[in-house]
């Protein structure tokens, strides 16, 4: 369902969102080291959304927040909650080593907030070989760089939530369903004509 973009977001500050329960697949190390070398004058926080699946990641995160207060974990929340975060959200960081196309992807889209993700199949797919806001797996500094950027340079920032609105398009229950619906015909029409072949 798409919302409203949220249109009280800080003009100072950026407030950037992971959403993932904590595991390796999701890679939320990648961002608290990201967020280690962020310079203290960036006006970023990192909120985390998601239960502790793996324990040492879950200390990693505690350890986290308890040396750096623009980094906070909330756990895991409903999903009407979490959804409205999002919303509220400057960027949705996104850190996964491997992805077959996050649900938080789309959902970030429909709520009119662009992702800053891992350069992998899943994010491609969703986002486009050529959207601006790709870090490469496992990248800290290439993930600090980009949230440096997005906190300092509101143009850039503008161009990311621009990207995000032309592929939110794509993400519409109605255009999955077409999108669907062409590939099945698609298929059909091979298969109908490899047969015809015999």
């Amino acid at each position: 369902r798409t919302l409203v973009p949220w249109a009280r977001k800080s003009a100072t500050h950026l407030n950037a969102i992971l959403v993932g329960h904590l595991r390796d697949e999701k890679d939320p190390r990648t961002a608290l080291a990201a967020w280690r070398m962020l310079p203290s004058d960036v006006p970023a926080t990192l909120t985390i959304v998601g239960a502790a699946l793996d324990p040492a990641i879950a200390d990693d995160v505690r350890a986290a927040v308890a040396a750096d207060s623009r980094v906070r974990w909330l756990g895991a929340r409903p999903h009407a909650w979490t959804r409205q975060a999002i919303r509220r959200a400057h960027v949705l960081v996104v850190a996964s080593r491997m992805e077959g196309g996050a649900n938080v992807v789309a959902e970030a889209l429909a709520s009119g907030t662009p992702v800053i993700g891992t350069r992998m199949s899943g994010n491609l797919g969703m986002l486009g070989a050529d959207y601006p806001g790709y870090f490469e797996v496992g990248d800290a500094a290439g993930l600090a760089a980009a949230i440096a950027l997005a906190a300092r340079d509101r143009r850039w920032l503008a161009s990311l939530v621009r990207c995000a609105e032309r592929r939110a398009r794509m993400t519409t229950p109605a255009a999955e369903a077409a999108s669907i619906a062409a590939a099945v015909e698609a298929a059909i029409a091979g298969a109908t004509g490899k047969m015809s072949r015999f």
